[in-house]
């Protein structure tokens, strides 16, 4: 945190979102569409995060089995994404993503909306005076910069601008242990025919890799398979990279390596076992390592296991989710991989088609800076809760709340001291889902 620094001023606006991920996306929208100037930064050069660089395979839990809870900015992104896919239906489960079909959606719905767009940059210290975040320095082609603005939402996954800010947060278990990234990979030339018959055989890659792990070099217990997408492509969010601190910074370089170590050992293992991928190549691992936690922001209200256990609703909520309490395991112990699973079983058992949880808009406002907003898998939740809400469909529900809030508050910064009723209206105006 500085309080003050002599930089060259890069850009200003009245609300700025750092992290263009789904959560920022979402953000940058809804606050341009809600008359906000707004500056979105972003450190790679595309937008859609994980959903892009990541090459995160798909969209999961769009809804709770019955509502449509990320209606709005994301199912209109995701429709459009499928439309120029070719897809006339969406899967509201489990939607494949095409990447680059999705970085154009992504460029063309923020250019419309006024957004701008820096790309290529790195938000590197924040600048305050008292409690009010003023500015944050940026890591350019030129050197350091700032940018200015009134409301910030921090949408960087790993509260990069909080935890500057000198905002409190959380890391992983009682022990400090997070969950396992993976470093997704995409593969080219796949006989998508052979495959799906293979599938109905019951011979995909799922059964085959129980049958053969043995022979595989990795102390992996399960993978979940590529989702296809276009002529014979497809993205998979496979294998682990265990043991690792996501927060330490020769740790977290350490997983591209090793995710590249990891991904040729299971190409391998598709090419030589799996129908459908003898000619395969493996195109691509993703530029931007997917991370399933590293800070968890301390706001006005932390979301609790109770909350989501009670299928707990708020009078200030600004969404709501349901995905299972999706916790992967942190090491290589075969017992701690097998526990995950039953622990979210044990969980997610009381859930029904139309049960979901509410997510409260005090859990998106960071302690001790008077116009900070968090969204995205780094907002105010204890761990189970965060594993469930983690996903990007909700980072996008609570990127739409942050960026209605930040467009609402964007005169003063008193992000506070808005009404509940009136964030509320705001948030369904972009067509969302509240209930």
């Amino acid at each position: 945190m500085i309080t003050d620094l002599d930089l060259p001023v890069l850009a200003k606006a009245e609300v700025v979102v750092c992290g263009a991920g789904p959560a920022g996306v979402a953000a940058a929208l809804a606050a341009a569409r809600s008359g906000a100037r707004v500056i979105l930064l972003e450190q790679t050069g595309c937008c859609g995060g994980m959903s892009t660089a990541g090459l995160v395979p798909v969209f999961i839990h769009m809804s709770d089995r019955k509502n449509l809870v990320a209606a709005g900015i994301c199912h209109e992104i995701i429709s459009e994404m499928c439309r120029r896919m070719g897809q006339s239906k969406i899967n509201f489960i489990w939607q494949h993503i095409h990447p680059e079909i999705l970085k154009q959606v992504y460029d063309e719905k923020l250019s419309e909306a006024g957004v701008t767009t820096f790309f290529d940059v790195k938000v590197a210290d924040t600048i305050m005076n008292g409690d009010t975040l003023n500015a944050v320095a940026v890591a350019t082609v030129q050197g350091l910069k700032k940018i200015c603005g009134k409301v910030w939402v921090d949408a960087t996954g790993d509260g990069i601008v909080a935890a500057a800010a000198g905002v409190p947060f959380e890391l992983g278990d009682a022990q400090g242990k997070t969950m396992s990234p993976t470093l997704c990979v995409q593969y080219s030339n796949i006989d998508l025919e052979a495959m799906r018959e293979a599938e109905q055989r019951g011979e995909g890659a799922i059964p085959l890799w129980k049958k053969h792990k043995q022979q595989i070099p990795l102390a992996e217990h399960h993978i979940i398979g590529i989702s296809e997408y276009g002529n014979g492509s497809g993205s998979g969010n496979l294998g682990h990279i265990y043991d690792v601190n996501t927060l330490d910074e020769a740790e977290r370089s350490h997983c591209y390596t090793e995710g590249r170590r990891v991904a040729n050992i299971i190409h391998d293992f598709y090419v030589k076992y799996v129908p459908g991928y003898e000619k395969s190549d493996l195109t691509a691992t993703a530029s931007l390592l997917g991370i399933r936690e590293s800070r968890r922001i301390l706001g006005e209200y932390q979301l609790t296991l109770s909350d989501y256990l009670e299928k707990r609703h708020f009078s200030d909520d600004i969404g709501c989710f349901y995905y299972g309490i999706d916790i992967h395991a942190s090491s290589t112990n075969p017992e701690e991989q097998l526990n995950v699973g039953k622990r979210m079983d044990e969980c997610n058992s009381s859930y029904e088609p139309g049960d979901n949880y509410g997510i409260p808009y005090r859990a998106l406002i960071a302690r001790k800076v008077r116009n900070l907003l968090v969204a995205g898998r780094c907002i105010s939740a204890e761990r189970p809760v965060q594993a469930s809400l983690r996903v990007m469909p909700c980072c996008m529900i609570t990127g739409v709340a942050a960026g209605c809030a930040a467009a609402l508050a964007k005169d003063d910064g008193e992000i506070r001291a808005l009404p509940a009723e009136s964030l509320q209206r705001e948030i369904r105006t972009t067509g969302a889902y509240l209930p």
